[in-house]
């Protein structure tokens, strides 16, 4: 069975704003392993900044790059939704590479 690659790889948030005239849209920025991406979202409205910059996070990395209220978003990150309606990242239980690639 041939292996279809996910595109989908582990980076580390090193930024997190509120996009300007928003109520809950945030700009994350994340570094897969010396390529940055940056995600347009309202998921870290549920998050505290303190929890989520350095923290490692799953990035699809093959989306079409979208202007969200005035912002470039071109990456998306991974989370489910938990048994309280509010979304859960998925994190690696352990500290890996920047970069690394999820199989």
């Amino acid at each position: 069975m041939k292996e279809e690659a996910l595109n989908i790889v582990i980076g580390t948030i090193y930024s997190m704003e509120k996009v300007e005239n928003t109520d809950k849209l945030f700009l994350l920025k994340i570094d897969a392993g010396g390529k940055h991406y940056q995600i347009a979202t309202s998921l870290a409205s549920f998050y505290k900044k303190q929890d989520l910059i350095g923290q490692q996070v799953p990035v699809k990395i093959d989306v079409k790059p979208k202007e969200i209220r005035g912002v470039l978003s071109n990456a998306r990150f991974i989370a489910v939704m938990g048994s309280n309606k509010e979304p859960v990242l998925l994190i690696p239980q352990s500290k890996v590479t920047d970069g690394a690639i999820v199989m």
